[in-house]
């Protein structure tokens, strides 16, 4: 059986958006809170990995979401470690409401670094009986899998990395990821004014982006899967054209079954405009 750890905590205020609920971007962060409590709990604290100058690093994470979070629910995060491989792991995420109604699933691939070489190193023998991994991948629906091809063009945006984006590990913090996502997809769905509410996400980090770094964020719609919207985001660096990340996003359409034809003729006639 895997270690699994709990952790109870109400949802505060300046984690709540406009629409009353719990900000995606959050949810990353109550992922990343979670492992690094249950790492400690398993022997190897945030100061351990600092005194070691050793590191878990995202690669890749997965989102279902599955209800929405508010002001003053009491949550409970489970986490585990399910697979154990030569430099990286699988951890699994369970958020619930008090009463039991599911939040989010999600799971992360974390790779394990040396940080001062920045490249990853094999996991201690010691870390397999530490975490007792499950050994199975359970499957995690994202909607991201599958679509029906849309020619919406895409959509381009420059910005500069701010300061207040940077974690301790001097680089772009996870979530801020699916921030810039979430900011390029609704200005994309403000001009159909069409709601949505999100149903998954697949999010994969090749390189950090470091602070005042340049950046170019490309966002499109590509295509269609039953009543959802799949919508692809990358962030490049503007001076090499490095791909540091991208973000596959599903939505499910409010009231809508499809996406109409002037809908997408707007959408694809925007994103030619933002891209010159």
């Amino acid at each position: 059986m895997p270690k699994v750890y709990a952790w109870q905590f109400a949802v505060r205020t300046y984690e709540i958006g406009a629409q009353d609920t719990v900000r995606l971007p959050v949810y990353l962060n109550y992922l990343e809170e979670s492992a690094t409590q249950a790492s400690a709990w398993c022997g190897y604290s945030y100061h351990w990995y600092q005194a070691n100058k050793r590191a878990w690093f995202a690669r890749k994470t997965y989102l279902r979401y599955l209800a929405d979070a508010r002001y003053g629910d009491t949550l409970t995060m489970q986490t585990w470690v399910s697979d154990y491989r030569r430099v990286q792991s699988h951890r699994e995420y369970d958020l619930r409401r008090a009463d039991g109604l599911p939040i989010v699933r999600g799971r992360t691939n974390w790779v394990y670094v040396d940080t001062e070489s920045l490249r990853p190193v094999r996991l201690p023998d010691e870390f397999y009986e530490a975490f007792l991994p499950s050994g199975t991948l359970d499957p995690l629906e994202t909607g991201v899998e599958s679509f029906t091809p849309l020619e919406a063009a895409p959509r381009a945006y420059s910005r500069t990395v701010q300061v207040y984006e940077i974690d301790s590990a001097a680089h772009v913090n996870n979530s801020v990821y699916v921030a810039w996502a979430e900011q390029a997809i609704y200005e994309a769905m403000r001009d159909i004014d069409q709601p949505c509410t999100p149903f998954g996400r697949e999010v994969e980090y090749f390189r950090s982006a470091q602070p005042d770094e340049p950046l170019r964020i490309v966002c499109q719609l590509l295509g269609t899967a039953a009543n959802r919207l799949v919508w692809r985001t990358e962030v490049f660096s503007a001076a090499t054209n490095e791909r540091l990340a991208t973000d596959l996003a599903s939505y499910t359409l409010n009231g809508a079954d499809r996406l109409s034809e002037a809908a997408l003729n707007t959408l694809a006639a925007s994103g030619r405009r933002s891209s010159t």
